[in-house]
């Protein structure tokens, strides 16, 4: 009796982060789902859909950050069957003489923007990845964006 109210309180509070489809293609499916606040107020993607004979895409962000972006933190880890297989951290803005145009945007402000993003043919096998991205204001102090992709590789590329 005990695990049956457990379960119909937990599923009274809990709201699952429902996965919507970002794009598909012949060798690529991507989900995304939000893993903290940021809903409608976040969006990242990449162009063209499909990992298959690119090694260069287009990445198109939204946002309206909840912070300033004067120092901006990001970790990234990447999971596959289950098992951590990528942890990255990254400071994308310090401050002073930043790469990215969105550095130094303020609480509210809209940013809407492409960046460039190249890297070696990948080769991944067929499967299912997720990745999860969460953003900080400061050194990992603030908190303001977390988003979680599923790349679903559909053939061995």
């Amino acid at each position: 009796m005990f695990q049956l109210v457990l379960i119909l309180f937990l599923c009274g509070f809990t709201v699952a982060q429902e996965k919507r489809l970002l794009c598909r293609s012949d060798d690529l499916d991507i989900f995304y789902s939000y893993c903290g606040t940021g809903i409608n107020t976040f969006s990242f993607k990449a162009e063209p859909c499909s990992l298959k004979g690119h090694s260069v895409w287009k990445g198109i962000m939204f946002w309206i950050p909840k912070a300033d972006l004067t120092i901006l933190t990001g970790r990234v880890a990447l999971w596959h069957k289950g098992l951590l297989s990528l942890k990255w951290d990254v400071t994308l803005c310090h401050g002073v003489d930043d790469d990215y145009s969105f550095c130094g945007t303020l609480k509210g402000e809209t940013i809407n923007t492409t960046v460039r993003i190249s890297s070696r043919q990948p080769d991944y096998k067929q499967g299912e990845y997720m990745v999860i991205f969460e953003g900080f204001s400061g050194h990992f102090e603030n908190f303001i964006v977390c988003m979680n992709y599923t790349f679903v590789i559909k053939q061995r590329l």
